[in-house]
């Protein structure tokens, strides 16, 4: 190398072609790419995801549209009660007793065409009482019959009334006079409370089931609800007095 000022530099001899060129960085990824391959993946899972809960909820709302059509088939159906039929003829005849708590009337002299005796013997009686004397012991009864099942029917068709009767029930009270019946002062109530219909029951005081008697409505009297004259009954007769009296419950 020369070392005169005035003489333009010597370049620099060419790279050895021998020697490897050192490695160059791969290029950087342009600005987002990145982010956008992963927003496409979430958009992706997030559109799934839709799918399938619309799917579920269009199955559980087509469920819930078939139990609303089909509608409930447990529940029972309620029907209104319906009265008793009640004749009252005293053209046709006296009335007599019945044998047994809900036996029917037809096996009893009053109730088969033959006069009931004046006073009653021991057994037990169908009919309305219409009052009890608590001071005297004494009440009034009137005698009736009670028919059920064919018998109902076929004492309703002779009078004229209405077949099948309703309820299977059917009272004729052609007589209505009244007997006067000794009361035992420890008879036995069996009386429907009317707060818890339907089935007698004892609890009932004497003193108030009289004064409930002489109502032709609902009586109630110390938390006992009473059907008073509404109601007809079933006495017991022993030794010429009344000692039970029961209620006879009317759907």
């Amino acid at each position: 190398m020369s070392n005169d000022p005035t003489q333009p530099p010597v370049p620099p001899p060419p790279p050895d072609a021998t020697v490897p060129m050192p490695a160059q960085p791969p290029p950087a990824p342009p600005p987002g790419a990145g982010q956008g391959s992963r927003r496409w993946i979430v958009v992706v899972v997030v559109a799934v995801l839709l799918a399938l809960a619309g799917a579920i909820t269009a199955i559980a709302l087509g469920g819930d549209d078939e139990d609303r059509a089909a509608g409930p088939t447990d529940e029972p159906t309620v029907t209104a009660p319906t009265s008793p039929t009640i004749t009252m003829d005293p053209s046709t005849g006296p009335t007599g007793p019945t044998s047994t708590t809900g036996a029917t009337g037809s096996s009893n002299p009053g109730c088969s065409g033959t006069p009931a005796p004046a006073t009653l013997a021991d057994g037990t009686y169908f009919g309305f009482l219409e009052s009890i004397d608590v001071g005297s012991g004494v009440s009034e009864f009137d005698l009736a019959c009670f028919y059920t099942g064919d018998e109902a029917n076929e004492q309703a068709a002779a009078r004229g009334d209405e077949v099948p009767v309703p309820n299977d029930v059917y009272i004729v009270n052609d007589n209505p006079s009244t007997r006067d019946v000794p009361v035992d002062p420890s008879v036995e109530l069996l009386l429907i409370d009317w707060n818890a219909c339907c089935e007698t029951s004892p609890g009932a005081e004497l003193d108030a089931f009289a004064s409930a008697l002489g109502d032709q409505d609902f009586v109630e009297i110390d938390g006992f609800r009473y059907a008073g004259g509404l109601s007809p009954y079933w006495i017991t007769i022993q030794d010429g007095r009344i000692v039970g009296i029961e209620e006879q419950f009317l759907p």
